[in-house]
């Protein structure tokens, strides 16, 4: 019998450019293949540059994930410079505001992803859910959720400066003063949020009202996140979309407490139980695999040996410009789930109640991992604006002048995000990025494991082969930011940019 080859290109309602090839056997998915489409070289772009350029270069990797990229970069540069002698570390209220930078930042993503991305798929003018507010551009419910998208975008400017790619993140801290006028419009901000979205606990009684279809109440926001998680789960999302069952988180946010440990922090957890590994044995376990990548085979391995990605486009049995991340050899899923999962946290039982139990994957479990990471962060954001000093130091002192190696691993909207530096005599002379797109949509590995989606994929029924709407369904749940994982080749074209330094003097005479 002929096994139906059906190709999705490309994947809509999602950032960036991606197409996925299914061999369906059986009414059912038997191989996946997910191709990114784009080649990503922005690694070389750094070569050469002052480190204090680094993250003006690096967080044009993406205009929707910029600032975790700037944090990423910013934060391995500090170690690098640590490690040589020549940084005492950045001072709490800096750390503090770029916390609250990062959080609202997130909390914009979540809403991107929850409102415009994922969530008209559970909307009534997609799937007939009765869910009308969830319908794209006519929707009560989209509608508002554009317009505090558009708030939190606001506020993030107030010390980001402008978006996307701002400039406030520096080697050595934050470039904006907290003025009281400035915390007090983001406060006006979060209460504006709070209104809309209603109080954390109110959620069990709130998704209860969604379930019955009851009247909108008095917080539209929460019931129309709920009403996407009653549609989905509805839908049988728990399911489909099952991931491999381990998780990997890099932390993510400082908090109050001045120290080095993250209020969602670091861990994996996989058959060994769950684990809050040490920065340098997480580190140590990370590496790519290009075997089904246009790159060539020395472009993989351990990421502070290998060089920046060589494309190999005839690369044979390739069929990514993704590599394939993986962690002492296995896929790792990553996100909003894998954070909460690490941190042993469920807020009120949610997806233990309603998905595969706490620590279990599917596409429902994503998408409530999501909702209740917007409401945590949203909690613990309040919390932070209360704590900023405006007469407390932001920033000390940096320079470019150093050699040393650094990396730096933090939490974006779409997962674990890692940076890999390695400056010499004021240089940069190697680097690397491994995002989470590349963690949950990248290839096939040498061994033939397939990648975090495509295994998850894989088995999944198919009745329609014209329309396989469970396998978009967890696609979304991914929320995948090909941006991030892939850039734009173009063979017959060149194109040249000047980076300006940050300060007058950084980066001595170098463009």
């Amino acid at each position: 019998m002929t096994v139906p080859e059906i190709e999705i290109d490309p994947t809509t309602r999602i950032e960036g450019h991606h197409s996925t090839t299914l061999h369906v056997e059986d009414g059912e998915v038997a191989r996946a293949e997910s191709e990114m489409n784009m080649f990503r070289g922005i690694e070389s772009v750094t070569h050469g540059r002052a480190p204090s350029d680094v993250p003006q270069v690096t967080q044009m990797v993406c205009g929707v994930c910029f600032t975790c990229h700037r944090q990423a970069a910013t934060l391995a540069l500090e170690e690098a410079a640590e490690r040589a002698g020549v940084f005492d570390g950045v001072p709490p209220n800096g750390r503090l505001l770029r916390d609250v930078m990062e959080a609202t930042f997130l909390l914009w993503n979540h809403a991107v992803h929850l409102f415009v991305l994922a969530g008209p798929d559970y909307s009534d003018a997609v799937a007939d859910t009765g869910f009308d507010r969830l319908d794209p551009a006519d929707g009560d419910g989209y509608r508002t959720a554009l317009e505090h998208q558009r708030s939190l975008l606001q506020a993030f400017t107030e010390f980001g400066g402008r978006a996307p790619h701002p400039l406030t993140y520096v080697p050595g801290g934050v470039t904006a003063d907290p003025d009281p006028e400035t915390v007090g419009e983001l406060r006006e901000t979060v209460a504006g949020l709070d209104e809309w979205l209603g109080p954390t606990d109110a959620l069990p009684a709130t998704l209860e009202r969604a379930r019955d279809r009851d009247p909108v109440g008095d917080h539209p926001g929460l019931y129309d996140l709920c009403s996407v998680l009653v549609g989905a789960s509805e839908a049988g999302a728990d399911g489909f979309g099952v991931g491999p069952g381990r998780f990997y988180a890099n932390g993510m946010f400082y908090g109050t407490d001045g120290g080095d440990d993250h209020v969602l922090p670091r861990g994996v957890v996989d058959g060994d139980g769950r684990r809050r590994p040490s920065r340098a044995e997480l580190i140590e376990g990370i590496t790519e695999d290009v075997s089904h990548a246009w790159y060539t085979a020395a472009s993989g391995g351990r990421m502070d040996e290998a060089p920046a990605p060589t494309p190999e486009p005839d690369e044979d049995g390739a069929y990514s410009w993704g590599k394939a991340p993986r962690y002492h050899g296995e896929t790792m899923e990553t996100g909003p789930l894998a954070r909460l999962v690490a941190a042993d946290r469920d807020p009120h039982g949610l997806r233990e109640r309603l998905g595969n139990d706490e620590t279990g994957s599917s596409t429902f479990d994503r998408l409530a991992a999501r909702v209740q990471e917007t409401l945590l962060v949203r909690d613990y954001l309040r919390e932070w604006l209360e704590a900023v000093d405006p007469d407390a130091p932001v920033r000390a002192a940096w320079t470019d002048e150093f050699s040393g190696n650094g990396v730096g691993l933090w939490g974006a909207s779409r997962g674990a995000l890692s940076h890999w530096v390695s400056v010499d005599d004021g240089a940069v002379d190697a680097y690397q990025i491994v995002t989470p797109t590349t963690w949950n949509l990248g290839p096939r590995d040498g061994d033939g494991t397939p990648g975090v989606f495509e295994a998850a994929v894989e088995g999944t029924p198919v009745s329609d082969v014209s329309e396989p709407t469970e396998v978009m369904r967890t696609i979304r749940s991914f929320d995948p930011c090909l941006g991030c994982a892939v850039h734009v080749e173009s063979p017959e074209e060149r194109f040249e940019t000047q980076i300006q330094p940050h300060a007058p003097g950084a980066g001595g005479d170098r463009g």
